[in-house]
């Protein structure tokens, strides 16, 4: 056992047990790295621990947004969007409440 690890005991039914040893026989693999690998991508898989542009409909949606906006603006850069607004309301230079 790796230093810094701790043993658990927890209880599985014998039918998820027996897939367990064949998954891990399978991949040539103990039963609790295994299991480990199991947890890490459990835990990775999270909603709060994904980021909404790593969900492949958000993705398709900016895209499709991108595609309308090139449709009806033509090319565009958006950190240059976010410019011209932020100079229409403060000037320029970026002075807010000057």
């Amino acid at each position: 056992m790796k230093a810094g690890s701790k043993k658990i005991l927890f209880s599985l039914p014998e039918e998820l047990l027996a897939e367990i040893d064949a998954a891990a026989a399978a991949e040539h693999r103990s039963r609790s790295e295994l299991i480990r690998e199991a947890t890490r991508r459990y835990i990775a898989d999270l909603p709060e621990k994904k980021r909404p542009i790593d969900d492949p409909k958000v993705r398709e949606a900016v895209r499709s947004m991108d595609e309308i906006a090139r449709k009806i603006h033509g090319e565009w850069d958006a950190v240059q969007v976010v410019r011209d607004t932020r100079d229409s309301r403060y000037g320029a230079k970026g002075n807010k409440g000057k």
